[in-house]
């Protein structure tokens, strides 16, 4: 498996009750944590609210084809999945997911070079052991895997021009040219993670050419032995006599019309029949993929913006609170390295998984807060009720208007 995630997989509530469960030197900090928790979680959704503003007007302009808007929202858009500790798929991840056999009974192939634009994101990877049916299911395959909890999508698809110029009809891979599409989706397979893209099509594996070649087979040589031989006959007689090589000429009465007519029935029959079976096989795997899309899509467009940006908000305030409480918890101070190993231990206890905690990250917002003081390479956290004191102030400052001056 990788190495650990920044992902903490915890809500703010849940952390700061088991924060606040910890031995406090006075018990009365413990309620003041859990105020202080609330205060730097709404301190959090105000900041959040202006780039969402920011990052709604970026995806609006975008739909209407602006191309800079564009830019703008890939921008941000990577900004704010940085903030939620997410991670980006790269191409040579998406190249082998594609070389990869699926988990899911169907051959899939997209081609990559359908996009301008192709963002792919991912977050807390966990393994699984599954069972992989084999053999229309007579028997199963024992298979660990990895599964993201979260992954998110971002695509533009290229202008109707490169496509022509390619001689491409953008509507068999059921794409619209200049179309931007942003879906968030849960429990994916890393191995089929590009079945989540726009332009993913279904193919035939070896095996079902099989399924369908050998009994269509079957059928076509007891058809032609059974129904096809007298037509079959006449047609050699009658192809005989048009290239000369018979010198007598055979008659057309009404009992060789119907023998030739009753073939071609029969040949018609038996193609339809075979491209019925074709095509229900493609409509079956076509409703596999459907079906496996529609139970892991999460969010669709500006649902995704939405979803994002509270959880860039939970991982920002859950990096605070917890730097801070350690913090509290080393009276003298800790150096970044210490805290980082404090924190890392604590969450490996409790949330049963290894995470990479950012450090960095939340000591820079602790000092933009004013909850901890410096002294060289060592912080200390500042008491509680100092802490509260300054982030009440912060909040006091975020809209500060005065009543108008008003004479009798």
């Amino acid at each position: 498996m990788d190495g650990p995630e920044r992902f903490v997989p915890r809500r703010v509530g849940q952390v700061t009750d088991e924060l606040v469960a910890l031995p406090w030197d006075d018990p009365a900090d413990a309620e003041r944590f859990r105020v202080l928790s609330r205060l730097v979680a709404a301190l959090a959704q105000v900041d959040l609210h202006d780039r969402e503003e920011a990052v709604i007007d970026a995806w609006a302009q975008t739909e209407a084809g602006d191309a800079q808007a564009a830019a703008a929202l890939r921008e941000a858009l990577s900004t704010l999945l940085d903030g939620a500790n997410y991670v980006p798929v790269t191409m040579d991840e998406l190249n082998e997911a594609m070389a990869r056999e699926s988990l899911i009974p169907l051959r899939l192939e997209v081609d990559l070079d359908d996009y301008t634009d192709l963002l792919v994101y991912r977050r807390g990877g966990r393994r699984e052991t599954v069972q992989v049916p084999k053999w229309k299911g007579l028997r199963s395959e024992e298979r660990t895997i990895t599964v993201e909890d979260r992954v998110v999508v971002l695509t533009r698809i290229k202008p109707r021009s490169w496509f022509e110029e390619r001689g491409i009809d953008p509507a068999e891979r059921n794409l619209v040219p200049g179309q931007v599409s942003l879906k968030q989706f849960q429990d994916v397979p890393r191995a089929d993670i590009e079945m989540l893209l726009p332009s993913t099509q279904v193919r035939f594996r070896p095996i079902d050419t099989l399924l369908v070649g050998l009994p269509a087979l079957a059928s076509g040589i007891v058809v032609l032995t059974t129904k096809l031989l007298p037509t079959i006959g006449l047609a050699v007689v009658l192809l005989g006599a048009w290239l000369g090589l018979r010198d007598d000429e055979p008659e057309l009465d009404q009992g060789a019309l119907v023998v030739l007519f009753g073939g071609l029935v029969t040949i018609g029959g038996f193609l339809v029949r075979q491209w019925s079976k074709l095509k229900n096989r493609r409509l079956a795997y076509l409703k596999t993929l459907s079906e496996t899309l529609y139970f892991r899509t999460l969010a669709d467009g500006p649902g995704v913006l939405h979803t994002l940006l509270y959880s860039a908000g939970q991982q920002h305030v859950l990096e605070v609170v917890l730097a801070y409480r350690f913090l509290l918890a080393a009276p003298d101070g800790a150096n970044a390295h210490d805290l980082d190993a404090d924190v890392e231990r604590w969450l490996r206890a409790t949330c049963h998984r290894e995470i990479d905690f950012e450090v960095d990250a939340a000591l820079t917002e602790l000092d933009d807060l004013g909850l901890v003081d410096r002294d060289g390479d060592r912080v200390r956290a500042v008491p509680p009720p100092t802490a509260l004191t300054r982030l009440d102030r912060r909040w006091d400052q975020i809209f500060r208007f005065q009543p108008e001056d008003t004479h009798a």
